[in-house]
């Protein structure tokens, strides 16, 4: 081949070079833009999701069958509790099956409730639960509960005193009476039947029982039920909570028709035995009494002390009123109120018995003439109606008990036998809810304590809530006899107890959160 030949062979051969490298650039430029997209799809694609999570299936299958022993453990009977020491109450039962309930929808809403209040470990959980709910960041200030109730504006000074209620003898219910007549008429009688009021009165009053509203639930206002001596009324409710750090409060909302259907309580009560010395002592809540008043008016209704002084101007003026706020509020650095519960502590009932007995113009003893008893670890109500919040958990309470040289009742149990029993019992075994039965062992309908060597020869009934109990321990050294009755829980008749035991003097120590229109018809129908 000439010169010539092999010049254009090497001319096309470089022609074809060229190419080649044009097309592979080509090539390489579509692959760069393409390949994320490639990328993507190959990332999203069944198949390379197989290969890069080899244990998906598995994985799926055994969050399955864990979720499956679960629902399996959930329906298993014999595991379910039945009783919650840590909250203090009966768990729902399996509901009775019933063709109405089916139809009507409340049979498998039943069913739905028991199964969640009564899981096997249950406890556990919400523990769980509530240590997860930490990492969620700050907390700050919370509220628990049911939305802002309606406040009301306290009067200021004193009102008109509160009618007296008409008492009837079936236990349906109570009536207002306000006239002066019928309540000279109830005293001379000392029976605690006032005359009727007339029938347009009644059907006003009636009015008012259906309309009236007052409970501090978790709701707010209820409605008011008939009252039933026989009822088996249930411990306090817990309305909204407030927590702040490791401290939670109960809300108040003053109510008008609550502290004036406690004043009728105490007025009818007073007129059906007028002889006797009758004591009020409406026992104010930590709210009212360590939060700053700017704080109580931002969250609810503030000036508590005023509410209650209220209620008192309220009240007959033979009624001695017990001004324990002041007393309580002159030592509100101390201790006297639980931080995870809602009651005060025996310190807190100390103070209060001190006002009680300068009140009456009576001593006391010093807190250095009783054992000093403590039992750490307790958690109260507010923590477990919480959820057992954390920052509660990590500060818990301590039950101080302070017992005296008559240590000793007797009190009625849930068949109504009589059995022996301690005012001050060791707290020390009991689980960390139950810490606050030290006193007398919880609520009791009746307690009896007889103290032959105290300094007053006199008799008393105590008509108390769980409040109560760590202030009659204090009551019970210095009173001969003293009778004690819860209305949630008695089941007796107080007036022929009265008459019967020649009681001298009648206590009602209640707690703010515990004073309204149908807790006042529950308490004056054990006088019936």
């Amino acid at each position: 081949m000439d010169s010539r030949g092999r010049e254009e062979q090497i001319t096309e051969e470089q022609i074809t070079e060229e190419k080649i490298m044009e097309e592979k650039l080509t090539e390489d430029k579509s692959t760069e833009v393409e390949t994320p997209k490639a990328k993507s799809r190959e990332e999203t694609s069944p198949e390379k999701s197989g290969k890069d999570f080899p244990y998906a299936k598995v994985f799926s299958l055994a969050m399955m069958g864990l979720l499956c022993c679960l629902f399996v453990l959930g329906i298993l009977l014999p595991l379910r509790p039945r009783y919650s020491d840590a909250e203090k109450r009966e768990l729902k039962q399996f509901p009775a099956f019933s063709m109405q309930g089916l139809f009507a929808g409340s049979y498998f809403r039943d069913i739905t409730s028991w199964y969640q209040d009564s899981y096997p470990g249950k406890e556990e959980w919400m523990l769980l639960a509530s240590k997860t709910k930490a990492f969620y960041g700050l907390q700050g200030e919370q509220i628990y509960g049911a939305a802002e109730q309606v406040k009301e504006e306290i009067p200021t000074g004193e009102g008109a005193m509160a009618e007296t209620f008409a008492l009837k003898k079936d236990g349906e219910g109570l009536q207002e009476d306000g006239t002066e007549e019928k309540q000279g008429e109830a005293e001379a009688k000392q029976s605690g039947e006032v005359k009727q009021s007339s029938d347009a009165k009644q059907g006003s009053t009636k009015e008012q029982e259906e309309n009236s509203n007052f409970e501090t639930d978790a709701e707010g206002n209820l409605q008011i039920k008939k009252a039933d001596k026989a009822e088996n009324v249930a411990g306090e409710q817990i309305g909204s909570l407030y927590l702040n750090g490791d401290s939670a409060y109960e809300l108040y909302y003053f109510s008008e028709k609550a502290v004036r259907a406690h004043a009728s309580l105490l007025n009818t009560v007073q007129a059906m035995f007028p002889k006797v010395k009758l004591s009020a002592m409406i026992v104010p809540n930590s709210f009212g009494v360590i939060l700053d008043p700017k704080v109580q008016e931002k969250l609810a209704s503030s000036g508590m002390d005023q509410a209650i002084a209220y209620s008192y101007s309220l009240m007959d003026k033979r009624v001695n009123t017990v001004n324990v706020f002041d007393a309580l509020s002159a030592h509100k650095k101390e201790y006297i109120y639980f931080r995870t519960d809602h009651h005060w502590t025996q310190l807190g009932a100390y103070y209060g018995y001190q006002e009680y007995c300068k009140s009456m113009g009576y001593s006391t003893k010093p807190l250095s003439d009783y054992q000093k008893m403590d039992f750490p670890e307790f958690y109260g109500t507010f923590y477990f109606f919480m959820n057992r919040p954390e920052s509660l958990k990590g500060h818990p309470d301590q039950v101080t008990a302070y017992q005296g040289s008559m240590n000793s009742m007797q009190y009625t149990d849930s068949k109504g036998n009589l059995q022996e029993g301690k005012l001050i019992n060791d707290a020390s075994q009991m689980l960390p809810g139950n810490k606050y039965n030290c006193f007398m062992l919880g609520d009791h309908g009746y307690v009896e304590i007889h103290n032959e060597g105290a300094p007053r020869k006199k008799s008393i009934l105590v008509l108390k809530d769980s409040y109560g109990n760590a202030f009659v321990p204090l009551l019970a050294q210095d009173y001969r006899d003293v009778y004690v009755v819860d209305y949630r829980h008695y089941q007796g008749n107080a007036s022929s107890l009265i008459q019967e035991k020649g009681i001298e003097e009648i206590l009602f120590l209640n707690n703010i959160m515990g004073i309204g229109e149908s807790l006042s018809q529950k308490m004056l129908a054990v006088f019936q």
